[in-house]
């Protein structure tokens, strides 16, 4: 005999033999029940613990870091990494499922019932793990290292933006570069001037040192007009046609054009600024109904956030889903409308 095995084998008996639950019969109905309401539940339900852990963390840590990497690279890898993730997602989901079912038929009606099988035990782990998923627990914003989803709520920014669309955008602003390396014409998320805790989207119009002129409804940026007559809709874009009330111009930025809407019959006010250092000149594309730097002035550079990149999925509040605007790039198009030799950014 070893030293000390007297020693165990005292201390195991003193504890005595372990207690034994009844057995009950496990039903795949339920297991796959537990597991569409929660990823991993049914293996704990069949007192598979460390894969029902498996399972759940799973179902989370992949989809997330797929998300996060979509916004690194090109918009063609961001909608093929999204739509990885969401497979991913899909796919873990299933087979949890599948595996929750399985394991229950193979058990049958032999199984010996764990601690933890017991109904106010589910009961706290679906509540806790749920207030858990939805940020109750942990605030997912601050893990959220690369993309942040947005939900578009208003029609400041149609036709570009339209109320019930989810974006995503690519928080990776290089702070230590010239005017954050942003450029005119790029859709941006930033804090609201008058509530720093709210975040708007707005486009990019003029930088530090700009001049930046409003005659009607013609954008000046240097002494160049950008605007010019409305380029022909590309198919598949009925939601952002111009209404019976509604006047779309095309202008330019420094990376391609997009479309603004003015409403017909309003007055505007001509305006004339320099854009401040450290700051920057946004505007929403609903020139007549959006709140912008016409309203609260020039936004200052350090409350950029974030690149708006893609609608991921949109939804009409009345008329439902919008399958043509999901995986919609934000990146604006090549300009169509008459061109100049000489860029906003150089010429004054």
């Amino acid at each position: 005999m070893q030293p000390g095995s007297e020693f165990r084998m005292s201390r195991s008996a003193a504890r005595g033999p372990r207690p034994e639950g009844p057995i009950r019969e496990r039903k795949p109905l339920f297991a796959l029940a537990l597991s569409f309401l929660l990823t991993g539940m049914g293996q704990v339900y069949n007192g598979k613990l460390r894969k029902g852990i498996f399972f759940f963390a799973a179902s989370l840590v992949l989809p997330f870091l797929l998300f996060q990497l979509s916004v690194v690279g090109p918009d063609q890898t961001l909608i093929v990494l999204f739509a990885l993730a969401f497979a991913a997602d899909l796919g873990l989901f299933i087979w949890a499922a599948l595996d929750a079912w399985g394991d229950a038929k193979r058990l049958g009606k032999n199984y010996r019932l764990k601690i933890y099988n017991k109904l106010p035990v589910y009961v706290l782990l679906v509540v806790g793990l749920i207030l858990f998923l939805f940020g109750r627990i942990v605030d997912w914003r601050r893990l959220q290292f690369l993309a942040v989803p947005y939900r578009v709520e208003t029609e400041a920014m149609a036709p570009t933006l339209l109320p019930g669309d989810l974006i995503l955008a690519d928080e990776r602003i290089d702070r230590s570069s010239e005017n954050l390396g942003l450029r005119r014409g790029e859709l941006v998320v930033l804090k609201f001037p008058l509530n720093k805790k709210m975040h708007v989207v707005k486009r990019i119009i003029g930088l530090p040192g700009d001049e930046i002129e409003l005659r009607g409804m013609e954008l000046y940026v240097n002494g160049m007009k950008l605007t010019s007559p409305e380029p022909p809709l590309p198919e598949g874009r009925e939601d952002e046609k111009a209404g019976n009330e509604t006047v779309a111009v095309h202008e330019k930025g420094d990376s391609g054009g997009y479309r603004v809407f003015y409403i017909k019959g309003t007055e505007r006010k001509d305006l004339r600024i320099s854009v401040p250092a450290g700051s920057c000149f946004i505007l929403g594309d609903n020139r007549d109904n959006s709140a912008d730097s016409r309203h609260w002035g020039s936004i200052a550079l350090p409350d950029i956030l974030a690149r708006a990149r893609i609608v991921y999925f949109s939804r009409d509040p009345e008329r439902g889903i919008r399958w043509g605007r999901i995986g919609k790039p934000l990146k604006n198009t090549p300009s169509i409308g008459p061109r100049s030799g000489r860029s906003p950014a150089i010429s004054r």
